[in-house]
């Protein structure tokens, strides 16, 4: 009888440890539930230190990044239609006593760097509204071609701007008839003239493209385009197209193949000079003929 006592004892005293346990387990989940019901909604204070400074890095990038493309930012100064006109000829007549192939000079005489319109034979003016674009536009030229010509080009071939003012002062005025042909078509699926210039601009930059063609060595064009990529405006070259403009190599080939078929005497090569020898010289490779579309973009609000 004893020792059943003792065994019910013992069991009795197993569960009550057990059910201490269990009890004293759950109070602490129950406390865990409680504490998490009542903090604070997430984010917690550490996620929020850390969304702080990230903030403060990404203010201090905006910052960087303002700088840098404001750094090539142009100051035109406001000028009137005729002191346009007179910059442009001062502009002109610089940039084209360069020194260079054609004649002793970069550019063939007469050379209106993409402003044809208000050089040469043309006596117009700008319409005051267009001044300031126009401005923009021969400092960007200027700047353009001083680099090419730092990069020691041969010659300059043409130079091409966007015409927006040739758009708009040769844009016929419609009627309210044509108004509505215009937007019956623009309905049915094509696109109005000006969708293109629209393209070039957005909420936080505007970009003009000018297309440069010009006559190089090979060595020179890679400078060239080292020197538009290291330039404090915002350049973008878009499109490269070069091609050879001679080959003096096979017109030798083919000018011996045609002597040896012709019976002349072969030539010993002991008795050519070095120059005649020679198979390929960087210096007497021939010029390429190099256009570049280039993309010229001006922030705003950044």
């Amino acid at each position: 009888m004893a020792a059943v006592c003792l065994g019910a004892g013992w069991f009795l005293f197993s569960a009550m440890m057990a059910k201490n346990a269990a009890a004293e387990e759950r109070n602490q989940k129950y406390e865990e539930l409680q504490s998490l019901y009542n903090e604070k909604v997430f984010p917690s204070a550490e996620n929020i230190a850390r969304v702080k400074e990230d903030r403060k890095s990404l203010e201090a990038w905006l910052v960087t990044a303002s700088n840098l493309v404001h750094k090539g930012d142009l100051q035109v100064d406001q000028m009137s239609p005729t002191g346009f006109k007179q910059t442009l000829q001062a502009t002109v007549r610089r940039l084209s006593s360069q020194i260079g192939t054609v004649n002793g000079k970069v550019v063939a005489a007469g050379f209106n760097f993409g402003f044809d319109k208000y050089l040469g034979t043309s006596d117009s003016l700008p319409a005051s509204e267009h001044v300031a674009q126009l401005s923009q536009q021969l400092t960007i030229i200027e700047l353009l071609c001083k680099e090419l010509f730092a990069a020691n080009i041969l010659s300059l071939e043409t130079v091409t701007r966007e015409t927006f003012d040739e758009q708009s002062a040769d844009q016929p005025k419609q009627d309210d008839n044509s108004n509505r042909r215009k937007r019956r078509r623009d309905d049915s699926g094509r696109a109005p003239a000006a969708a293109a210039a629209v393209s070039n601009t957005s909420e936080f930059f505007s970009k003009q493209r000018f297309t440069l063609e010009f006559k190089t060595r090979p060595s020179a064009f890679i400078d060239a385009l080292n020197r538009l990529a290291a330039m404090d405006l915002f350049v973008v070259v878009a499109e490269t197209e070069f091609r050879k403009t001679d080959d003096p190599l096979a017109k030798r080939t083919s000018k011996k193949k045609d002597s040896t078929a012709e019976g002349a005497a072969v030539v010993d090569t002991a008795t050519l000079t070095h120059a005649e020898r020679i198979v390929t010289d960087p210096e007497l490779e021939p010029p390429v003929s190099v256009k570049l579309d280039i993309d010229v973009y001006s922030f705003k609000g950044v």
